[in-house]
């Protein structure tokens, strides 16, 4: 047996050098193609309608309805003849031309109708229109016509002037009714209908007010002493007597409020018909409170307009309480309040408020309260920064329809909602007067009293507001705080106290401000440009241009340094 035959032959291998194209390259050398066609042109002949042209082939409409015909019957009057029953007319005026005819020059009365002096005059025509009125009827209600008078004898040719107007006429004239007449039966009828009913005293109903007689007329009035305790939420009433007026004046940008009493404050809240302003607003509830330094206390005083005509007394009591003031406080007053007293008391006829410094605390508690409270009323300030809320309280845009529907009704049960959220609003007025003039030693929190701190460095009281600042941290006021405190540090020139807020801020939140702010410290103050590089390359929030000319600075000067 032969073995299989093995191939110990080794593999062939490729040896030949790969294959090179080496032949130039081609080119086109052939001439660009031109078409050398002429032109087609249309040579078809322009095309023609040769339809015949339409003719109307449809026969005229013919009416072949029959004729309508009236087969109605006609209409017969069947009413009676109307029959004249009046007394024939009897001509009395002949008699008197007779009677009254001038004597000719014989002597003799003139039967010549075509003669002048005989023509009836003035006076006869009235006598012959004084004749048909004695012939009327008497009229409904009228007193009865005298007799007629006989007819005068003949005169020796009367003057015109001195005939007298005949009775019958001066009575057919005054049984007419006169306008006073008219009107009085105009007045009987309407008074037929059922009294209103009188408007109720509300010294007299479930309202708390008492009845007050002056000079003007009645003044509806109510007087209350606060407890020396009471309070507002967590807030007591009785350090408004305690604060600083210098203070608020700063923190309401109002130098004039400096030199104020507190003590003589006058807290002023009104109630008005509408919320436009104008002529055509009436302010029906005026509420008011001022410390009494015999009682210890502060009082609340509210009027009430009892009828729409009924202001006078009221804004007496307030020019009075204005005279006895040193400054005024309100929550939004300076655009609403005030500018309508004052157009009442024009349209009164009384000469204006007195002018006095203003504290208006709504744009106080928008500063210090506007980065955490979306609402800015008074009834939002009370719950959330005084800790009160308000339970079953009149929305202020139901108070216009209380108050109309107690002038419809007479129904007083309507308008004590409405007294009742006139009395809070003041109230919490005080309150927060005596908050914001010790906010050091008040409730208010870190975050407010960081809007404190910026509010005081916008009045120029930096050192005031580094100290409010540093208590704001204290008080865990947040980055809020700290951005506020070091803002303040830079602005009073304190660079490394702000280097040091800005560091721990930029590591707690994500704001390009803070950033910037950093990186211009680091520029101008640590001169470390390479660290100020890399915050603008973060982004700073600076426009576009702003942005590329800081960059190629810091880069110029990195390149600079040795």
């Amino acid at each position: 047996m032969t073995p299989p035959l093995r191939d110990m032959s080794p593999p062939l291998r490729d040896m030949s050098p790969p294959l090179r194209n080496m032949s130039p390259p081609l080119r086109d050398t052939s001439p660009p193609l031109r078409d050398t066609r002429p032109p087609l042109r249309d040579t078809s002949p322009p095309l023609r309608d040769t339809r015949p042209p339409l003719r109307d082939t449809t026969p005229p409409l013919r009416d072949t309805s029959p004729p309508l015909r009236d087969t109605t019957p006609p209409l017969r009057d069947t009413r009676p003849p109307l029959r004249d029953t009046s007394p024939p007319l009897r001509d009395t005026t002949r008699a008197l031309r007779n009677a009254t005819r001038r004597p000719s020059a014989a002597g003799r009365a003139c039967l010549d109708v075509q003669c002048s002096s005989c023509q009836p005059g003035p006076w006869e025509r009235m006598a012959s229109f004084a004749s048909k009125l004695a012939r009327l009827p008497p009229m409904p209600g009228a007193a009865p016509a005298p007799a007629a008078a006989p007819a005068p004898a003949p005169a020796p040719a009367p003057a015109p002037e001195s005939v007298p107007v005949p009775e019958n006429a001066a009575a057919a004239l005054k049984s007419k009714p006169s306008l006073d007449e008219l009107r009085d039966r105009i007045a009987r009828i309407l008074g037929k209908a059922a009294p209103t009913a009188p408007r109720p005293d509300p010294s007299h109903t479930e309202l708390p007010f008492f009845v007050e007689h002056t000079t003007r007329g009645p003044l509806y009035v109510r007087r209350d002493r606060t407890p020396p305790a009471a309070r507002v939420g967590r807030a007591p009433l009785v350090a408004a007597r305690d604060a600083e007026p210098g203070l608020l004046s700063l923190l309401a940008l109002d130098p004039a409020l400096a030199a104020c009493d507190a003590r003589r404050a006058l807290f002023i809240d009104t109630e008005t018909t509408g919320l436009q302003g104008g002529t055509g607003t009436v302010a029906f509830l005026l509420g008011m409170s001022f410390y009494d330094e015999a009682q210890g206390a502060f009082i609340l005083e509210q009027a009430l307009l009892r009828r729409l005509g009924e202001e006078a007394p009221m804004l007496e009591l307030l020019a009075r309480r204005l005279d006895e003031a040193s400054m005024i406080v309100t929550y939004n007053g300076k655009s609403f309040d005030m500018p309508l007293l004052r157009a009442r008391c024009v349209m009164n006829r009384m000469p204006p408020p007195r002018e006095l410094p203003h504290l208006d605390l709504v744009h106080v508690a928008r500063r210090i309260h506007g980065h955490r409270l979306k609402s800015r009323t008074l009834a939002a300030i009370e719950s959330e920064v005084l800790g009160r809320e308000r339970v079953g309280d009149v929305g202020g845009a139901d108070v216009v329809a209380c108050y109309m529907h107690y002038l419809r009704t007479s129904d007083e049960g309507a308008l004590s909602g409405v007294v009742t959220h006139n009395e809070h609003d003041v109230l919490s007025m005080v309150a927060l007067v005596g908050l914001y003039g010790e906010p050091m030693n008040g409730g208010l929190p870190g975050a407010d009293l960081a809007g404190v701190a910026k509010t005081l460095r916008r009045a120029g009281e930096l050192d005031r507001a580094a100290e409010t600042a540093e208590a704001a941290v204290a008080r865990g006021g947040g980055a809020l705080a700290k951005r506020t405190r070091g803002d303040i540090a830079k602005a009073r020139g304190d660079k490394a106290r702000a280097l040091l807020d800005y560091q721990a801020l930029a590591e707690e939140v994500d704001d390009p401000s803070v950033r910037l702010e950093l990186a211009k410290l680091y520029e101008h103050h640590v001169k470390s440009f390479a660290a100020a590089l890399a915050l603008v390359e973060r982004g700073t929030g600076e426009a576009d241009a702003a942005t590329e000319k800081r960059r190629t600075r810091l880069r110029r000067k990195i390149e600079k340094r040795p």
